[in-house]
């Protein structure tokens, strides 16, 4: 089907871990500020501080719905970081920046944003249901994992 030299499995799964990492980095980062405050309205609702029953619910609300948007944040940002990357001008995540390889379309195109949102987005749906479809590329010729198969996409080594 091609002739460039494929990335392999390996390279593949690092990349991965890479960026599992920077996004694990990210995310505390923005999650601490959270812990500390959950940490504050906690005190003030065990009466520690000298406030009203209805101010401190009040906050303990707004803690409620911002923590559901961190959540909802947390859960699309894999996804979407993945696709903006992999359809970027680099057609690499920094995970696979850092081990020299990219993304392509069958013939070395760019993937356009659709291509790498629905890659991404069967790629972090398989990986949640059954990790064992990571093992795909193995097993294909073409190294090729189920995403890589949906979105037409091939991960090769930098020339």
């Amino acid at each position: 089907m091609n002739n460039f030299p494929l990335a392999g499995f390996g390279n593949r799964l690092v990349a991965q871990l890479i960026d599992g990492i920077i996004l694990g980095i990210a995310f505390s980062i923005i999650i601490i500020p959270f812990g500390g405050l959950a940490a504050i309205l906690g005190l003030g609702s065990a009466g520690v501080f000298d406030g009203s029953d209805e101010a401190t619910a009040a906050a303990m609300g707004l803690f409620g719905m911002g923590l559901i948007g961190l959540i909802l944040f947390s859960l699309l940002t894999p996804f979407l970081y993945d696709a903006f990357m992999v359809s970027s001008a680099k057609q690499a995540t920094l995970g696979k920046m850092i081990m020299k390889i990219k993304v392509v379309g069958p013939n070395g195109e760019r993937l356009t944003f659709s291509q790498a949102l629905v890659r991404s987005l069967i790629k972090y749906i398989s990986s949640h249901f059954c990790i064992l479809l990571w093992l795909w590329p193995l097993f294909n010729p073409e190294e090729q994992a189920l995403h890589d198969l949906a979105a037409k996409s091939l991960v090769i080594r930098e020339a």
